[in-house]
């Protein structure tokens, strides 16, 4: 009969350390004979008092349920908040060749790698600099293969792709006072989630236009001006997308349009 964790009955034990779970101790996440275990098990196991993140099982609909409340579900997600997925076509590089890049990237804080599948890996990363820094980049080139780099979400199936993706966007004709990084931000955050912002924005040497990189929705509605100031005194100020990316809202990919989507109109492809 297998024992409740299918591992060697002489493993050591190890205290759970935010290093070890997101960060580089990679010899730790992959070593059967090293496991981690929250402390507080440790406790309960010497009768100190019973582990509080282990709640009572409740039922709904008589079936078996696990119940958290809504601020420990945000928690939970912010935890994840800042992940990455990095998609290959066919096979992934060795996964050492994706540390050494990561590592090369001189990253703020602390990131973990994992691996879904043969194409896809998941990076999870610390600090919203790092996350947007790397998202940013869109693709990247490791061991000579192309990685496309895409947002992780919550309902993430490696069959289909986010359509949340970096966008650059023009601000023709704003005005010098708003060309400051924290009110391109909140303008960003109206479009999305703000990544950056190009050179000639952030030391004002283009003052005809600004450029800003958002993290956006792509099926969304595409946003024309938007009003910037107060309800007394204001403007608004037109918007452009540049090249937006095509994505088909049928086959959840990117490419093509739902036009042009071979899965949904075969005679097309035949026609060629």
């Amino acid at each position: 009969m297998a024992t409740p964790i299918d591992v060697h009955t002489d493993s050591s034990w190890t205290k759970a350390a935010y290093a070890r779970i997101v960060g580089r101790d990679n010899d730790t996440l992959y070593d059967p004979t090293n496991l981690i275990f929250p402390q507080e098990f440790h406790n309960a196991a010497t009768g100190k008092r019973i582990c509080p993140c282990i709640y009572p099982l409740s039922f709904k609909d008589g079936e078996t349920a696990v119940y958290f409340s809504a601020a420990e579900i945000a928690s939970l997600n912010e935890e994840v908040r800042f992940t990455l997925v990095g998609k290959v076509q066919l096979g992934h590089p060795k996964m050492d060749l994706v540390r050494s890049f990561l590592d090369s990237l001189n990253f703020i804080g602390q990131w973990k790698l994992g691996l879904i599948d043969g194409r896809h890996l998941l990076i999870q990363l610390s600090m919203e600099e790092d996350y947007a820094r790397l998202f940013a980049k869109q693709s990247v080139s490791i061991g000579g293969v192309t990685m496309k780099i895409q947002k992780w979400t919550r309902d993430f199936n490696p069959t289909k792709e986010s359509p949340v993706a970096p966008v650059w966007f023009r601000l023709p004709g704003l005005p010098l006072p708003y060309f400051k990084l924290n009110a391109l931000f909140n303008i960003g955050r109206a479009l999305g989630t703000p990544l950056k912002v190009d050179a000639p924005t952030f030391n004002k040497a283009r003052p005809a236009l600004a450029r800003i990189q958002v993290e956006r929705d792509i099926t969304l509605i595409e946003i024309k001006r938007i009003w910037i100031g107060s309800d007394e005194e204001g403007f608004w100020q037109d918007i452009t997308t540049e090249q937006k990316p095509f994505y088909c809202q049928h086959s959840k990919i990117f490419g093509h349009t739902i036009e042009k989507c071979y899965k949904l109109h075969p005679l097309q492809k035949n026609s060629l």
